[in-house]
């Protein structure tokens, strides 16, 4: 039999093992499976080949090697049910997968794809199995899912090493790391070091301040549609083409659902309403715009949300400033940042973004300020005199943009951080403060881009008021230390709250008060009152009513928000329970008000606490 036909065997012996739900015992498919792969018969005497097919009679492991490719594909975005999910995880924990054998197993698979047809048997396949193990409810999401990530996977599949695929795909499972598989870097930064100011004096009460509204995670659903099934089965429910249910709990709410639920446009327009009573000065956002339909969508789909976002913006606020970061959502398909040096790549070419983000940016940045964008999605300009933002596009740290694995895409794409270091030194010599707004928290980047980016963090902390993130969806805090000594923190970051209830949410905005626009202002952050929509509520009393939850400085008694008086805070959750299961209940928006217990409470101060990606100190 010809690899790829071991293959397909492979997968769809596995596949419909785990759909029956047994794991031990495989049913080969119907011959008619092998319909149009007599171009494979020559591959016999290979003798990979013929390694893979010997261990294939004798042990399962192979078969793992096809579904966590698999199970890599329908992970971009979530696009798997957590049930689905987690049965593939545990079936692929059950094997014993060695990485000799999965390099084998990628050989073959390889051979099958720079064949004349290997790209088009391979997509059909995907959307075959997805089919038949009912990985998705709707077979229709299947044939779109793998239509909008193919080009990203044989990109993958066309550029690594079986040796560098598997360690991808293995994780932790293969030890070694093959050279020159995403490789060291580093840049270089000016010293000398600064030290964070332990504890900034605070304004006097009676000096100017300014107001600013954060929001993120907006995934607006322009398709939401109240009473439509919020229990569809696929990754987002909710909408107009999902059928109204028999069980009207099982419908969606007039503003909104906790299930897999984005938000519905009037919803947001609620809260855009609710913020118009604030007296702002200017407006952050940090990404994520469309719906969570990541297998239905195009270019032109994210340039019309991109221009709603606008839109609503500049009707609900004309006069008040917008600073903006990327989210991973933005792109299309999901998670994909390739960087310039392969934008000649089929599917690889992202200008379209970057133009459109340009356009709509530039209602509220100078023009001077924006040929970054167009760059690489980040940009710098003064807010204020003395305060600056900078907004990075972190989707450039991260290994779902799958276009980074190969080669040298992942040092420093589009030349980010060294521009970084360039803007930081800037400030530091003009006696600027930073905020640093970006999408994705730091501490989930490659292991390169996060050990740079926290040298560059260490180096430039006294200039870094705060980083202000998303993509959480939550409310949350991060610590930054000190990689040399874990118990000296020297950034603080903000996480959300996010706008979507999505999942399990309520929805949130929140207010920053900083010390004002005036001459030698700290532009300190002073408080956050964050206001949230109970959906439960108001989808019983059929209004959006938002409320402030809570206030930093009344509920959590902080005079500010600088570094130390956060690690305060934080340092104190220990033996104030009180006051930590406040800041459990506020991860939610007040969502879960259940009682953190001790393993909960150890997890979620653990989770505060960062040193450097992929190593935790403080834990």
């Amino acid at each position: 039999m010809g690899a790829f036909r071991v293959l397909l065997v492979v997968l769809i012996a596995l596949v419909c093992g785990l759909l029956n739900g047994n794991a031990k015992s495989f049913r080969l498919p119907s011959k008619n499976i092998y319909a149009g792969l007599d171009v494979f018969e020559g591959e016999e005497n290979d003798e990979n080949v013929m390694t893979f097919e010997k261990h294939n009679n004798k042990r399962d492991h192979e078969k793992t090697v096809a579904l966590l490719l698999l199970r890599k594909i329908f992970q971009q975005g979530n696009i798997l049910t957590s049930e689905k999910s987690k049965a593939i995880d545990d079936l692929i924990a059950s094997k014993k997968l060695t990485c000799d054998l999965c390099e084998v197993a990628v050989k073959a698979v390889q051979l099958v794809l720079n064949s004349n047809t290997g790209e088009e048997i391979i997509a059909t396949l995907a959307v075959a199995v997805c089919e038949a193990v009912n990985i998705l409810k709707d077979n229709r999401v299947c044939e779109l899912a793998v239509d909008e990530f193919k080009l990203e996977v044989f990109y993958v599949l066309f550029n690594l090493k079986p040796t560098e695929m598997c360690y991808w795909l293995m994780e932790d499972k293969c030890t070694s790391k093959p050279d020159g598989f995403l490789p060291e870097w580093s840049i270089p930064i000016p010293l000398p070091k600064q030290e964070a100011d332990e504890a900034p004096v605070q304004p006097l009460a009676d000096n100017p301040t300014s107001k600013f509204m954060f929001f993120t995670d907006m995934h607006m659903d322009i398709r939401y549609k109240a009473g439509a099934s919020a229990t569809c089965g696929e990754p987002l429910c909710c909408r107009d083409n999902d059928p109204t249910p028999s069980d009207p709990t099982d419908g969606a709410g007039l503003w909104g659902d906790y299930r897999n639920c984005d938000m519905a446009p009037w919803t947001v327009e609620s809260m855009m309403e609710s913020a118009q009573s604030q007296k702002l000065d200017f407006i952050m956002f940090t990404g994520d715009i469309p719906a969570h339909d990541v297998w239905n969508q195009t270019s032109q789909d994210q340039i019309d949300k991109i221009q709603r976002w606008t839109n609503l913006l500049t009707t609900y606020f004309p006069d008040t400033p917008v600073y903006a970061a990327v989210g991973n959502h933005e792109s299309a398909p999901v998670n994909s940042y390739p960087p310039s040096s392969i934008y000649n790549e089929p599917g690889a070419d992202i200008q379209w973004l970057y133009q459109t983000l340009y356009e709509s940016w530039s209602h509220w940045i100078p023009n001077e300020d924006l040929d970054t964008v167009t760059k690489g999605g980040f940009y710098t300009t003064l807010v204020q005199k003395g305060l600056r933002v900078i907004s990075l596009n972190t989707n450039y740290c991260s290994d779902d943009s799958w276009w980074l694995l190969v080669g040298e895409n992942s040092v420093d794409p589009q030349g980010q951080l060294a521009w970084l270091v360039q803007v930081l030194q800037a400030a530091e010599d003009n006696k600027e403060k930073v905020l640093i707004i970006t999408h994705r928290p730091v501490d989930g980047c490659m292991e390169w881009w996060g050990k740079n980016y926290y040298d560059i963090m260490i180096r430039y902390q006294s200039s870094i008021l705060a980083h202000l993130f998303g993509h959480a969806h939550t409310d949350e805090l991060k610590l930054y230390y000190d990689t040399t000594d874990p118990t000296k923190a020297v950034s603080v970051g903000l996480v959300g709250p996010g706008t979507t209830t999505y999942s399990y949410l309520n929805s949130g905005y929140r207010i920053y008060t900083i010390d004002g626009d005036y001459a030698e202002s700290t532009h300190m952050l002073l408080d956050a009152e964050n206001y949230y929509l109970n959906i439960t509520d108001a989808n019983v009393s059929n209004k959006a009513e938002w409320k402030l939850e809570y206030s930093t400085t009344k509920d959590y008694g902080m005079p500010n928000l600088s570094l130390s008086e956060v690690k305060k805070l934080v340092d104190g959750f220990e033996d104030n329970d009180a006051i930590f299961q406040l800041y459990h209940q506020y991860i939610s928006k007040s969502e879960d008000t259940s009682n953190c217990d001790e393993d909960c409470k150890k997890s979620t101060i653990c989770g505060i606490k960062q040193v450097k990606q992929g190593e935790n100190k403080t834990c």
